[in-house]
C-alpha cells in the first residue's frame, strides 16, 4: 500500500515540474485582413431593446397575471407578429441585396438606395420592438414589471440571442 502512494505523490511530483518547465502558450495572431471572425463579445450582452413579452408570456404564472392581463398580451403579440414576421424577412432580404451589390460592384446611387430602404425597413422594425416593451409596461402592475425587470436581468444573454434569430 505504502508503494501504491510514493508511486501517486512521485507521479504528482514529476507532473507538476513538467507543467511548470512548459513554455507559455503565445496569444493568438490576428486575423488576416478581411477574414471575418466571430465577435464573441456580442453574445455577452443582452439585445438593444428588451423582449419582455415573450419572457411575460412564459413566466406568466410566477408573474401572477390575471386571465385578463394574459389575453391583452397575446392578443397584442397576435398582431404584432403578424407585422413582424414579413418586416424581418424583407429586412433579411434588404440586407442579402445590399451584401450581393457590394459584392457585385454596384453604383454609389444604387447602394445608397438600398441602405436608405434597409435603414427605413429597420426602423420601422425597431418601433414594433419598442411598442412591445410599452404595452408589457402597460398592462402589468409595477410590481409584476419589477419582477419581470428582474427575471430579464438573471436570464443568460444567450437565451435572448436565439430569440432575437
Amino acid at each position: 500500500m505504502l508503494k501504491l502512494w510514493s508511486r501517486i505523490a512521485l507521479f504528482g511530483v514529476l507532473s507538476t515540474q513538467v507543467a511548470c518547465a512548459m513554455a507559455p502558450t503565445k496569444p493568438m495572431a490576428p486575423p488576416p485582413p478581411g477574414c471575418h471572425v466571430v465577435m464573441r463579445h456580442r453574445f455577452f450582452r443582452h439585445p438593444m431593446i428588451p423582449m419582455l413579452l415573450p419572457l411575460a408570456e412564459m413566466r406568466s404564472y410566477s408573474l401572477r397575471l390575471s386571465n385578463h392581463q394574459v389575453s391583452t398580451l397575446a392578443v397584442w403579440h397576435n398582431r404584432h407578429m403578424r407585422t413582424a414576421v414579413p418586416l424581418m424577412k424583407l429586412v433579411r432580404k434588404d440586407k442579402d441585396t445590399l451584401h450581393a451589390a457590394l459584392l457585385r460592384g454596384a453604383g454609389r446611387g444604387t447602394v445608397r438606395e438600398l441602405v436608405k430602404r434597409l435603414d427605413h425597413d429597420h426602423m420601422r422594425l425597431l418601433r414594433l420592438e419598442v411598442a412591445q416593451v410599452r404595452i408589457v409596461h402597460k398592462t402589468l402592475s409595477s410590481a409584476q414589471w419589477r419582477k419581470l425587470v428582474q427575471m430579464y436581468h438573471r436570464m443568460p444573454p444567450m437565451r435572448f440571442m436565439m430569440m432575437h434569430r
